[in-house]
């Protein structure tokens, strides 16, 4: 079920948000649990087969973090240790399963080794379910989680705004509201608030990132024809489709969640205007950074004792390593890796020493090192993605007259949405402050009721969002 189908939009939500309502008017807890199963059905409404996998894995992760709560009470910290480490080998071994292990068998086989390839279906919504469940047993372990309540860890876990493609959730925020019955009481403010974020994610979502999937699929499928322009075109329509995709998700994300009341981390903030690699990952997918600063920065600074210049690059590239390969398995995202990585240890060294650059340029050479990532991140092959590089290099097939690549199959490059999806990101402010500002109003009111039927009414055939495959 996806947030862009009739069915969650007409059928599935209004159904969990009525009922949310009803039960939360009197027993609070049983909102909670009204919620978690809704969750669990949405979840197993993709896969019946991946569902005992959700649940599994949160009943252990359950009981190994009540086990670390009891050690660290009874001041047997050996113990909390040996809990928490098991609970880490569980879940990294668990991702490390469904995401990486073909890859490493595959990079045997070429070394000379006849491993059998195992048929492996990457489980949606595993590395979001599996780095929350981490965060909280690192948080029980540090000491910092106290809530250890079955339903609301239960609801924590698979609450289904964020059970996809996040944003990554931390039990201090979410614990707190599953607690407080007021709660559960229907806010028109955040309704209406919530209602327009979910609505401006969808227009996103259906209007911009959609429209433009044909054209860089297409792309992407025939990079051995693209000329000078369609390397460019292809390149920055993936960075504009991959943005209003994954941010459309998360406003959506966001606005559901405000709609019962709930608040939920925001995970983008104008990604596109950083000016500088650091600031961009401040920007862009925050949750995640926030959990890998968190989780991998902050203990090995800790583990040097001493803060140098060469201990902080160390870290700093293991972090952003890991944010970067976090994403996928294949020597694409090992690329997108070290390139990321590395930006942010150059932009750290910049910054260590001082060095200075007027903003407007720091701008460019932000979205430009952006941009050669993404193409590593987009690209089905590290050949492919070359190919794309080489023909942004090639100044030889420079042809301006020709906005198509020359495969049969072609499709009509969108050119007029193009330029207005640039311009919403250089211009417009985001839905972050857009929100901020938020009054209702007979005038919004009516643009957003164009907005959602225009989304319906283009939302024929719906797509899953692109981070679903990570």
């Amino acid at each position: 079920m996806l947030f862009n189908s009739y069915e969650f939009i007409f059928l599935f939500f209004p159904a969990v948000l009525i009922i949310y309502f009803v039960l939360g008017n009197k027993l609070s807890n049983a909102a909670n649990i009204w919620l978690a199963a809704a969750s669990l059905f949405f979840y197993g409404w993709w896969n019946t087969d991946y569902l005992p996998l959700l649940i599994n894995s949160i009943l252990l992760n359950y009981i190994l973090a009540g086990e670390i709560l009891r050690s660290r009470q009874e001041k047997i910290f050996s113990q909390a240790k040996i809990y928490f480490y098991s609970g880490l080998i569980f879940n990294i071994g668990l991702l490390g399963y469904y995401k990486y292990f073909n890859f490493f068998l595959k990079n045997f086989n070429r070394l000379g080794a006849e491993f059998e390839i195992v048929n492996i279906i990457l489980p949606l919504g595993i590395s979001f379910f599996t780095i929350t469940q981490l965060l909280y047993l690192f948080d029980c372990y540090e000491g910092v989680a106290k809530d250890h309540n079955f339903v609301n860890y239960v609801l924590f876990v698979s609450f289904f705004p964020h059970l996809m493609a996040g944003p990554i959730l931390y039990h201090r925020q979410m614990m707190k509201q599953f607690n407080d019955p007021t709660l559960r009481i229907v806010n028109w403010s955040n309704m209406s608030s919530g209602l327009t974020l979910f609505v401006i994610g969808l227009m996103k979502k259906v209007l911009i990132a959609d429209q433009l999937s044909p054209y860089v699929n297409l792309c992407y499928s025939h990079t051995n024809e693209l000329d000078f322009i369609n390397a460019w075109l292809v390149a920055v329509s993936y960075m504009i489709q991959l943005y209003f995709d994954f941010s459309g998700y998360s406003d959506m994300a966001v606005g559901l969640s405000r709609m019962m009341n709930l608040e939920i981390p925001i995970n983008f903030n104008s990604p596109y205007r950083a000016t500088g690699m650091i600031n961009f990952w401040q920007r862009w997918h925050i949750s995640l950074t926030n959990a890998i600063t968190a989780c991998v920065y902050m203990p090995l600074v800790k583990y040097f004792k001493t803060r140098t210049l060469m201990h902080t690059i160390a870290a700093s590239f293991i972090a952003f390593f890991i944010v970067g390969i976090w994403h996928g398995a294949g020597w694409t995202f090992v690329i997108f890796a070290i390139l990321n990585a590395a930006g942010v240890v150059v932009n750290y060294i910049w910054k260590y020493y001082k060095f200075s650059m007027p903003k407007f340029f720091a701008h460019i050479v932000t979205l430009f090192y952006v941009l050669i990532t993404m193409v590593f991140f987009r690209a089905p092959s590290t050949h492919s993605a070359v190919e794309v590089l080489k023909s942004m290099l090639n100044f030889d097939t420079i042809n301006f007259e020709m906005l198509m690549i020359t495969s049969n199959d072609f499709q009509q490059f969108p050119k007029i949405l193009f330029v207005i999806a640039i311009l919403i990101i250089a211009l417009c402010p985001n839905s972050n402050e857009l929100i901020k500002n938020f009054k209702p109003s007979w005038k919004w009111t009516i643009a957003i009721v164009i907005g959602l039927i225009l989304s319906i009414l283009f939302m024929t055939q719906p797509t899953e969002f692109l981070y679903f495959q990570f």
